[in-house]
């Protein structure tokens, strides 16, 4: 049995405007020619690049297979007068992409916007629609996406060549993951919301370990060389871990 895949040539041509909106990738999944045409007249001059797949009864079969190689921006599924079983193609999209997915319906059915964003929707439209509105709710959804890529950016701590995500625990050094333990990270994180500042290790141990510092235990020490080791190793250059001899240790960042 033939594909019930087709890729069909881009509806934007891919040398169109070198702006934020041409880096968006959109993949149109339908049957008909309704969203194909609606990009043609609105998303050449947004910049969108985008790829229409047809789909057939196999569909669940074949589009996992194209997702695994290919990643778009955005997905949007038009699913026509659907049933329970093609809004199932949501979940299956859904197991193996983690962007935008927009669905659009010819039903007005308060069910079935439910089951669709149960499964994993971010948007829900019903057609006809006017063309603009579909761009302005595309444009929209970027725009959210967007901000909440911001504030992640603005939730990093970045100091020198190292940069740390504390929602995620993830540190970085120039750009490349380091892999830390969840002591080391916490560490590592105090160290740089104090730059420049020496921290004792009775300040340390309290803070990290919920403990007073007996004046003998080398737990912190060995943990710190084992932070510091890893850091140079990963290929720290522009900050470094001071040793303040009888006071603490300090975070420097020798480029500022």
């Amino acid at each position: 049995m033939p594909s019930s895949i087709e890729l069909v040539e881009n509806t934007t041509p891919l040398e169109t405007n070198q702006n934020e909106q041409s880096s968006q990738q959109l993949l149109l999944i339908e049957n008909e020619q309704y969203l194909s045409e609606a990009f043609a007249i609105h998303g050449t001059n947004l910049g969108y690049q985008t790829i229409k797949v047809s789909t057939g009864e196999v569909v669940s079969k074949e589009l996992p297979r194209y997702l695994v190689d290919n990643q778009p921006n955005m997905i949007v599924l038009d699913v026509g007068f659907a049933d329970s079983v093609k809004l199932l193609l949501i979940r299956d999209i859904r197991a193996l992409f983690d962007g935008l997915l927009v669905v659009v319906s010819s039903k007005n059915s308060e069910q079935e916007q439910i089951d669709a964003f149960t499964l994993g929707a971010d948007d829900y439209l019903v057609k006809p629609m006017n063309n603009r509105i579909l761009m302005l709710r595309i444009a929209a959804l970027f725009s959210r996406q967007n901000n909440k890529s911001n504030q992640v950016a603005l939730a990093s701590l970045t100091v020198g060549d190292v940069c740390l995500q504390p929602k995620s625990q993830k540190c970085f050094i120039n750009g490349a993951l380091v892999k830390l333990t969840t002591f080391e990270f916490k560490l590592l994180k105090v160290l740089l919301e104090h730059q420049g500042k020496i921290l004792s290790r009775d300040q340390l141990y309290n803070t990290l370990l919920r403990r007073v510092y007996n004046g003998v235990e080398r737990t912190l020490d060995v943990r710190m060389s084992q932070l510091r080791e890893k850091l140079t190793l990963a290929g720290m250059k522009k900050n470094q871990i001071e040793t303040v001899w009888g006071q603490g240790y300090m975070f420097n960042n020798l480029s500022s």
